[in-house]
């Protein structure tokens, strides 16, 4: 199954310690707050997706995985601003579940959680598709079919972007506004009840690192 999430994220995890500047805000862009409660719904669904698809590779902390998914959040929220601006619309048939993914989504989700993991996976797919658009307009890729080049031309846009807004994270995420992290981020804790309640009995091989 293709569902194109770049990120992999973990199950519900709490986060403790200092406050933020905006009290339940996993990140704030301008006046867009990004909940903590949306950030924690996208990491579950990120870790799901990554249990599904047997994603191997170096494994990563619980903190640097959450701060994938609230960066993946706050890309999405400038993103979306320079789609309106420049007028892109992407089509839904690049980012909407198509019915065999829906069918293989709910051999990993419960039936009252599949709505909601499949919204979040659309919201990050359009995300990505809209990057995609931006990536085809800059000026500084010559025309290429090379779909990773298109990605990565209008990844750079979208950085770029971001400068111009005022963006800040949690601090307990250990993030500079660029998204970059800090030299010394502050430790995301995580909660032993939210993990064992999730991945309670599971082998090591189905578990979020």
């Amino acid at each position: 199954m293709k569902v194109r999430v770049l990120v992999a994220a973990v199950a519900a995890l709490l986060l403790t310690g200092c406050g933020s500047v905006h009290p339940g805000a996993a990140a704030v862009v301008d006046d867009d707050v990004i909940s903590m409660h949306d950030a924690d719904d996208t990491a579950q669904v990120y870790c799901s997706l990554t249990l599904l698809q047997g994603t191997q590779g170096q494994e990563r902390t619980n903190a640097d995985i959450r701060r994938d998914a609230v960066r993946d959040l706050v890309l999405g929220v400038v993103a979306r601003r320079m789609a309106e601006q420049d007028d892109i619309d992407v089509s839904p048939s690049t980012y909407e579940v198509t019915p065999a993914q829906r069918r293989e989504l709910a051999k990993a989700f419960s039936a009252d959680d599949l709505s909601s993991a499949i919204d979040a996976i659309e919201h990050t797919q359009q995300t990505y598709a809209i990057v995609q658009a931006l990536g085809k307009r800059s000026k500084n890729i010559p025309a290429t079919d090379d779909p990773n080049a298109v990605l990565d031309a209008g990844l750079k846009l979208v950085q770029a972007e971001m400068k111009q807004h005022d963006i800040s994270y949690d601090p307990r995420f250990g993030l500079t506004a660029a998204g970059d992290p800090k030299s010394d981020p502050t430790p995301l804790s995580v909660s032993p009840t939210a993990l064992d309640a999730s991945m309670k009995g599971l082998p090591a091989t189905q578990r979020c690192a």
